[in-house]
């Protein structure tokens, strides 16, 4: 299955027993990939991960894949937040570690990428991979030039179509994509305003609101969701996942999922997703009318 459980910080402000419960129902249902990071939840998402999946780690550890990510602010602290990730988990090792935002002279310099593979080398990761925002990382990692690097993860949705080509070039070199913010952070489903009042979510209003990156998607998300509306009407909520998982070139998507019905509705659009010939329809619309114009090379 494509889609990966994502626990960002809402993740870490449920109390154990509900969180318990989304686990299960999310492993019930097939999803065996969990996606993490060492500082999400101000520290406390990773460790209520660990603690929901204790028994699946301890009976069948392979059975499922864990990752996380920490920042590239020196070697000393990325391996530092790979043993305290491990021992948070208590999971021996980690599946995939994500780079998380580095920049190109991170990777260039390559010191950091020789510890992850140090490290790898021993057993405690499998897999090293990127976690970036930006179209020249993108660009650079499409090349090949980085041969530690085993994955990376973008942003990839309808109204982010700039870095397509170069994901392409990155599945051809044998890398693993994995598309983040598929959802532009629920805009190309609902308004903001509509999320904040159905779930009463300060973080959520605030992130949407204040920070940048989320604030940007506003006005090509509302004019997307438009023209789905009017014309797909009961297609509409499936449309943007199923665009994703329609892309051959994207292996797997993490996502945040906070209830039971979250869970169901994206399991079924992944397993049954909108024909391509619809999504590819509204792919072209999108790169015509609405994509963000600061992320066209």
């Amino acid at each position: 299955m494509k889609l990966e459980f994502g626990t960002g910080s809402r993740f870490g402000q449920l109390n154990f027993a509900n969180a318990t419960e989304i686990i299960d129902y999310a492993l019930k249902l097939g999803i065996n990939r969990f996606d993490t990071g060492y500082t999400y939840g101000n520290f406390k998402s990773q460790p209520l991960l660990g603690r929901c999946l204790n028994k699946v780690i301890l009976n069948s550890r392979e059975s499922i894949s864990l990752s996380t990510k920490g920042p590239a602010k020196s070697e000393d602290y990325i391996e530092y937040c790979i043993k305290k990730s491990i021992e948070t988990l208590d999971c021996k090792y980690l599946d995939n570690f994500y780079l998380w935002g580095p920049s190109l002279y991170n990777l260039e310099n390559k010191s950091i990428l020789k510890k992850l593979k140090s490290l790898k080398q021993k057993g405690l990761i499998n897999k090293i991979s990127v976690n970036t925002h930006e179209l020249n990382i993108i660009k650079k990692i499409s090349t090949g030039y980085f041969e530690e690097i085993d994955g990376i993860m973008v942003d990839y949705n309808l109204l982010q179509q700039d870095r397509k080509k170069y994901l392409i070039k990155i599945k051809k070199n044998n890398l693993t994509v994995f598309a983040g913010t598929v959802l532009c952070q629920g805009q190309l489903i609902e308004s903001i305003y509509k999320t904040y009042f159905r779930t009463f979510s300060p973080f959520y209003l605030g992130r949407s609101l204040l920070k940048k990156n989320s604030r940007r998607y506003f006005y090509p998300a509302q004019k997307l969701r438009k023209h789905i509306k009017t014309n797909y009407k009961n297609l509409y909520q499936k449309i943007p996942l199923s665009f994703v998982c329609n892309e051959e070139f994207v292996d797997f998507i993490p996502m945040g999922m906070l209830s039971f019905a979250s869970l169901k509705k994206n399991t079924e659009i992944i397993n049954n997703p909108i024909d391509k010939k619809i999504t590819n329809k509204i792919s072209q619309w999108a790169k015509k009318n609405c994509q963000i114009k600061d992320l066209i090379s």
